[in-house]
């Protein structure tokens, strides 16, 4: 699937969404086509479409605009290490995004990881793996990250917001 590793973008194309590479060439074209064939060997509800609930629409619906004056987030402003604004603890909270479209971070104590790619008009989408859950005097930036569904620059922080626009938590370069 190295296809999909090379995949950092993605944006709204007709009636489904390309991936891009960071080239901004496509990668795969996602389109709804129907359910999945069934497999002899796998429980039957796997093949079912799953129901969709008022909660799951106010989760996936499209983000709030951006605050103004702000600059949108893309794949090369987010690229780096950013740490917490004024952060007091005497761990590492962190979040390194990388050009290929991975990440990494901390809260100080628990790491974390997974997948990103941003539009370039300010929309995140980004994924994370299994955690432990020690407890710390840091910051949850891997939450924040994965919980977030815009990403915008402004006066050099970076602001992590929720699909309402909603501050999850602000970080700066290191």
């Amino acid at each position: 699937m190295a296809w999909l590793e090379s995949v950092t973008g993605y944006r709204a194309a007709g009636d489904g969404w390309e991936l891009n590479d960071a080239n901004g060439a496509v990668v795969a074209t996602l389109t709804l086509d129907g359910g999945p064939d069934p497999i002899p060997t796998a429980a039957k509800f796997y093949t079912e479409p799953p129901v969709i609930t008022e909660t799951m629409r106010k989760e996936l619906r499209q983000p709030a605009p951006l605050p103004a004056g702000v600059t949108p987030a893309t794949p090369e402003n987010l690229s780096g290490r950013w740490v917490p604004v004024a952060n007091s603890a005497k761990t590492d909270p962190h979040v390194i995004f990388k050009p290929a479209g991975t990440w990494t971070g901390s809260d100080g104590c628990n790491g974390g990881q997974g997948r990103w790619a941003a539009d370039g008009e300010g929309t995140l989408l980004a994924t994370s793996g299994a955690s432990t859950l020690i407890g710390c005097e840091g910051a949850p930036v891997p939450s924040w990250v994965a919980q977030a569904r815009l990403a915008v620059i402004d006066n050099g922080a970076l602001r992590l917001l929720d699909a309402g626009g909603s501050e999850l938590g602000r970080l700066e370069r290191d």
